[in-house]
Order: C-alpha cells, then sequence, then structure tokens
C-alpha cells in the first residue's frame, strides 16, 4: 500500500544558517521537540564565518514523520536568528 508523503517516516539531515548567539540551539531544538522530532546529533561550527556572525547548525534527526518535519521547518525558518531558507535531505535507513 502506498503512504501519503506526509505519513513517511525516516531520517533527516537539516542544515540552518543562525546566528553566533545564545540560546540559538535551544530555540531551534525546542521547536524540534514539540513536533515529537528526536535529535540524533548536532554540529556547529563558529569559524570562518560567512557572513560574520552566522554560522551553520547541522542537526540528524531519528526517525520522524515528513508532516511533523515540514511543519517544525516552517517555525525555525520564520525565527529571526535564522537566516535564509533550511535545507533538508532525506537519509536513506542504515546510512547514519
Amino acid at each position: 500500500a502506498f503512504k501519503k508523503m506526509g505519513e513517511i517516516k525516516t531520517k533527516y539531515y537539516l542544515r540552518f544558517n543562525a546566528l553566533d548567539e545564545a540560546g540559538v540551539l535551544a530555540k531551534i531544538s525546542g521547536i524540534l521537540g514539540d513536533h515529537n522530532i528526536s535529535i540524533k546529533s548536532v554540529l556547529q561550527k563558529g569559524e570562518n564565518e560567512k557572513p560574520p556572525g552566522v554560522v551553520p547548525v547541522i542537526i540528524l534527526t531519528h526517525r520522524a514523520r515528513e508532516d511533523d518535519i515540514q511543519d517544525a521547518l516552517g517555525k525555525i525558518d520564520n525565527l529571526t536568528i535564522v537566516r535564509g531558507k533550511s535545507l533538508l535531505i532525506r537519509v536513506e535507513q542504515g546510512i547514519f
């Protein structure tokens, strides 16, 4: 049987360009948690910032529903601490 895209559960690679300031990870992870999205790992680099003051935040998630991910990204992209649109890549099972 076919599933609707929003019902599919898989892991995700998420990338945000966020301001390099206190509380950024808490805000992003709070929104993910509110949407039942569990974080597997986080990477934030603060060196060689281009543009200055903005750093990439990379999050790998555990399995989550597509609808939950899309709703969460909509809220995260509207945060004043996030610059530009987030990047989402669906991760095949067994890769991470």
